[in-house]
């Protein structure tokens, strides 16, 4: 009997023909082999010998920060101040984590978009503008009749920028830094296809104008007659199914896409990717967006954390939430687990404020993203990771001798004996064996291996491994010690 073990360790990060995320319902095809991360993120580490590392390390936790009993709908930052919408009302969330409320918007639910000028700070809720005097805290709502609502609002050279709801048009304030005064005739259209803009954003000091099936860039042209110019060579033939899923990540802009041919591929576009988009989205999260017939209400928000930049896609008929990581080029899932069933990660609104990264909900709760939280604000913080199928060449029957998972251990939260359960399934993962557990280690146990032996045989395997305990438990890698088993 010939012995041999097959690793997956910490090295490369590598496709292997596996996607990053994928959904257990709602999908039109099982991928047996897709690789999946629920509650935990590729991180690369500094590279040793030949090639640089990477360990699954699991998402930060929250820590619950300020009340505000409304759903929180916008955050911006000046770099001084915090500013927060929570249902009808604009407060400034200071440093100690206290609100002082500075206005009341006419609406209390759906997003809030805002923009900073020099002087003032602009919202839109979709059918009005409202502007806050920075200088003086006067909030008021834009009463110009020729102000036509947004439901997006950006800043450029001087002058707000809006999009006319169900038009072609985009508009501006009429004067610099002033959006209180509107001009009837500051407006140009997007006419290079016959749809309307859906939504819009600044990037690198260019106005991108989505449409329904197709994105227009525009720049600011120095010609008195004429504020701004389409740029001829950067249309693209890819529109926009959500508003508020075009963002600015790493340089560039994704957004989910929208076609006379279809929709749900999440694209990128712009600075070193050039005008022509890329797709970014796996096959598993396509599938998913494609069983959705209105993705209308999906919306994202970006985020930095130590050195990795994130894409975080919510969608409201979703089962998890999706998070691109612009470093690896991967996806993983963010998801809680209530009464057995996965659901989205409650975050919904996120700003990097006073040194920390503040995130809010629907309930009106701000949490702090704390990597040494290893729970949800008290609920437990649920990490799953699927692991690739483990085969021979040629896919006869293995006996699977003993599984050794090295993880971090020794350092817990409130657990003093922190578990990780494993099962494994021998079909593709229609049907999965129960779950075993094993301690990670006591406290400051840290030399301990987690190991499963005896695992009987099969061909195809697929190992699950999962956590809820309030500990750090990041996956540092696996080794599988196997041998050919009978035909």
């Amino acid at each position: 009997m010939t012995i041999f073990a097959v690793t997956i360790f910490v090295g490369a990060i590598v496709d292997a023909g596996v996607t990053e995320s994928r959904l257990l319902s709602n999908r039109r095809t099982k991928r047996a082999t897709s690789e999946r991360h629920i509650n935990y993120m590729l991180k690369p580490t500094e590279p040793s010998g030949e090639k640089a590392g990477v360990i699954r390390e699991q998402v930060p936790g929250l820590l619950p920060q300020v009340a505000t009993g409304a759903e929180i709908r916008g955050f911006w930052w000046t770099g001084k101040r915090c500013f927060v919408v929570a249902g009808a009302t604009l407060y400034e969330l200071l440093s100690n984590m206290s609100t002082v409320v500075l206005g009341t918007l006419v609406t209390s639910t759906g997003k809030v978009d805002m923009a900073q000028g020099v002087f003032s700070l602009v919202l839109v809720d979709g059918p009005n503008g409202y502007v806050f005097a920075l200088a003086t805290n006067a909030f008021a709502r834009i009463a110009d009749p020729d102000f036509y609502g947004s439901h997006r609002v950006s800043f450029l050279d001087g002058k707000f920028q809006f999009v006319r709801p169900d038009t072609q048009q985009f508009y501006w304030s009429a004067s610099i830094d002033n959006a209180t005064r509107y001009d009837a005739l500051d407006f140009a259209s997007a006419e290079s296809s016959s749809d309307d803009i859906v939504g819009h954003l600044v990037d690198h000091r260019e106005l991108w104008l989505a449409g329904e099936t197709s994105i227009e860039v525009w720049q600011p042209n120095p010609a008195a007659d004429q504020v701004y110019s389409r740029n001829s060579g950067a249309s693209i033939e890819v529109g926009c199914a959500a508003r508020h899923s075009l963002q600015q990540v790493d340089n560039s802009v994704v957004w989910i896409g929208y076609d006379r041919k279809g929709q749900g591929i999440v694209w990128i576009a712009g600075g070193a990717n050039g005008y022509t988009p890329t797709r970014i989205s796996t096959q598993d999260i396509e599938d998913a967006l494609a069983n959705i017939t209105d993705l209308s209400g999906a919306y994202a928000w970006t985020y930095q954390d130590a050195g990795q930049t994130f894409y975080v896609l919510q969608v409201p008929e979703a089962e998890t939430t999706w998070v691109w990581d612009a470093s690896t080029k991967k996806w993983h899932e963010r998801a809680e687990l209530v009464n057995g069933v996965l659901t989205r990660w409650r975050a919904n609104a996120h700003i990097f404020a006073f040194g920390m990264h503040l995130v809010g909900d629907a309930l009106g709760l701000i949490y702090e993203l704390d990597p040494y939280e290893y729970t949800n604000a008290g609920d437990p913080l649920y990490r799953e990771w699927t692991a690739p199928q483990s085969a021979t060449p040629d896919r006869g029957r293995v006996t699977y001798e003993s599984v050794r998972l090295d993880v971090t251990v020794g350092e817990t939260g409130s657990a003093v004996n922190p578990m990780m359960e494993m099962c494994y399934s021998n079909n593709g993962g229609f049907t999965w064996s129960n779950w075993v557990a094993r301690s990670t280690g006591l406290i400051g146990q840290y030399g301990k291996a987690v190991v499963w032996d005896r695992l009987g045989q099969g061909r195809d395997r697929v190992f699950k491994y999962r956590c809820s305990d309030d500990a750090k438990v990041s996956i540092l890698g696996v080794s599988i010690k196997s041998s050919k088993g009978r035909p």
